[in-house]
């Protein structure tokens, strides 16, 4: 394991071999005549960022030293404040004009109260909140605005602008959106990319008759019915017992799917998402194939998918998810509350693009979403077919939430609808149900300070969603796509009886963190990394398997890729899957031998 000192001398190795190329660059821009540099140094608002500042003070200003006088340095960071120390170095900073700070989070405000802010730079106010969809409230920013000038900011000084890049929210409302979304009661409230460079025009040219259609809209939208009285009792009366299960993991555990041999097999959830099936959405959306037509497809596409996991031995089937998009907007089209654009993509990692769903009044459920399929699937196998659901957290996290109520209490009301998704599966006859929360680290603060107040609530939305199931029910989570090491006794505190969780391509470090906080219930470490077409030898997962068992229980162990396999192809899919289940059947033999 590196050390922390190991650590720091690789970082100044690295910057030493950064910072002429730096000089370089920066050079030649202001050569050319460029007026303006913005230089992006988020990491000032990271809890480590104190420890970085000496590499900050290495790099600064000797980046600066070739440019002209002429060219204007400007710094910029975002989604938090960026902590009393790397303020006082900001501002001593002469060779940097403009600092850029975001107001929409954190509280820069208070920092430039207790410090003042430089008579000769310029503050960029972030005042624009670029992660939301929302306009502005000139109830809140135009106080803002008036503060700053009252702590000496001038206003030849002061520039407003977003707080961030605005490629995290769609580029413009007029982009062919239809009628759903333009004649809705929220979509005078709404603001995309264009709508809020328009939105800073009219800020900074004070045009009163912006400011009062705003405050219109805003006051009109609150009154249309994006309360709901059912489901706002319903979260005021939440009690202990509601975060609950009715027995302990160690009580109920033997009680679900006794059947299954020791080191059960299942894959996360998704299989390959083929182009047959994207065919068969796209006749639907256009009316080409009606309801009972598609349902219909997609059920010979499930039974080909058990068919294809009975035959390789499996012993937990899923039913493979063919009838999904994306796994958040799936399940918040079903939901009321929810309101979706038709052209109203961001990026969501590479050249992976999404429409967040917007919530824009309480969430509610008021019919089953997933029986149908569930049931289709189960019928055709006498294994248990998990039930598959993604979790509040993640669809609170992977859409845009509103503006006017906190996030705890949408993730909340989002917990209660999937509660009684559960109650539908359980209803319908199932006996695991898998919530998945891949997006429960990525909404952490970047605060320490605030990390426990989040991660309290977040895991308290997991336990709503899912502590009314029976005890034989075997509740699965899913979390991939972050390190964990940081939130292991939140994931422990979420209660689920399994967590299968991506842990190939941490080289079992997730594993190894299980271990050291003494986690007695079930695991399903990644065998193998999904994200490459590589098809494992049956050496890997043997490899992968032994350090499982040196780390727990035989008895807590599920075998399991790292993640669904909805962007794979069918024969890397097939073959990956039959190694694992082969070295997992060769190695319960061995394990029963020796007992």
């Amino acid at each position: 394991a590196q050390t922390e000192g190991s650590i720091d001398v690789q970082r100044f190795a690295l910057l030493a071999e950064l910072v002429p190329i730096y000089q370089k660059l920066i050079q030649d821009l202001s050569d050319m005549g460029v007026k303006e540099i913005q230089i992006h140094e988020p990491a000032l608002v990271f809890d480590e960022s104190s420890k970085l500042l000496p590499l900050y003070k290495q790099a600064y200003p000797s980046i600066l030293a070739n440019k002209k006088s002429t060219t204007r340095i400007d710094m910029v960071t975002y989604f938090e404040d960026v902590g009393a120390d790397n303020w006082t170095w900001l501002m001593e900073q002469s060779e940097i004009n403009k600092v850029s700070l975001d107001f929409t989070r954190g509280d820069n405000l208070a920092l430039l109260k207790s410090n003042g802010f430089p008579k000769e730079k310029t503050l960029g106010a972030g005042i624009i909140d670029a992660r939301s969809p929302w306009k502005v409230d000139p109830s809140k920013i135009l106080p803002l605005i008036e503060e700053l000038q009252a702590l000496g900011v001038s206003k030849d000084r002061l520039c407003i602008q977003p707080c961030a890049s605005l490629q995290f929210v769609p580029w413009d409302l007029q982009n062919g959106e239809d009628n759903n979304l333009l004649k809705h009661q929220a979509s005078k409230v709404l603001s995309f990319g264009q709508q809020k460079i328009d939105e800073l025009h009219a800020l900074a040219t004070s045009d009163e008759k912006f400011v009062a259609d705003t405050n219109n809209a805003w006051s009109v939208y609150k009154s249309s019915g994006t309360r709901n009285e059912k489901v706002g009792k319903a979260v005021a009366g939440l009690t202990e017992k509601d975060f609950t299960r009715g027995e302990t993991f160690e009580v109920r555990r033997p009680k679900q799917m006794p059947e299954l041999p020791i080191l059960p097999t299942t894959s996360i959830g998704s299989f390959p998402q083929t182009a047959g099936i994207r065919r068969l959405r796209q006749q639907l959306k256009k009316g080409t194939m009606s309801k009972e037509e598609y349902e219909t497809a997609i059920d010979k596409e499930i039974t080909f998918m058990i068919g294809i996991q009975e035959g390789l031995g499996l012993d937990i089937l899923v039913h493979g998810e063919p009838e999904r998009t994306d796994m958040v907007e799936f399940f918040a089209q079903q939901m009321n509350g929810m309101l979706f654009s038709g052209n109203g993509w961001v990026q969501s990692f590479g050249s992976r693009c999404v429409r967040p769903p917007i919530i824009w009044a309480d969430v509610s459920l008021d019919h089953a979403m997933t029986t149908r399929e569930f049931k289709v699937a189960q019928s055709l196998t006498k294994k248990p077919v998990k039930g598959m659901l993604t979790g509040p957290i993640t669809i609170l996290n992977w859409s845009f939430p509103r503006a006017d109520i906190s996030r705890k209490e949408q993730t909340f009301q989002i917990g209660l609808a999937l509660r009684k998704e559960i109650a539908y599966l359980e209803e319908a006859g199932c006996r695991v149900i898998q919530v998945d929360e891949p997006a429960l680290r990525e909404g952490m603060p970047m605060r320490s300070a605030r990390k426990d107040e989040y991660l309290r609530w977040a895991v308290d939305a997991f336990r709503l969603a899912t502590a009314a199931a029976k005890s034989e029910t075997s509740i699965h989570t899913h979390m991939c796509y972050c390190e964990f090491g940081d939130c292991m006794e939140a994931l422990d505190e979420m209660d689920a009886d399994v967590n299968s969780i991506e842990n190939a391509r941490s080289d079992d470090e997730t594993l190894r963190q299980f271990k050291a906080i003494g986690y007695k219930k079930g695991l399903g470490p990644g065998t193998y990394d999904i994200h490459s077409p590589v098809v494992p030898t049956p050496e890997f997962i043997r490899g992968k398997m032994e350090s499982f068992l040196e780390n727990m229980e035989v008895s807590q162990l599920t075998i399991n890729p790292d993640c669904g396999l909805k962007t794979r192809g069918w024969p890397e899919t097939i073959e990956a899957l039959r190694v694992m289940v082969e070295v997992t059947k060769e190695m319960r033999l061995e394990i029963q031998a020796s007992a």
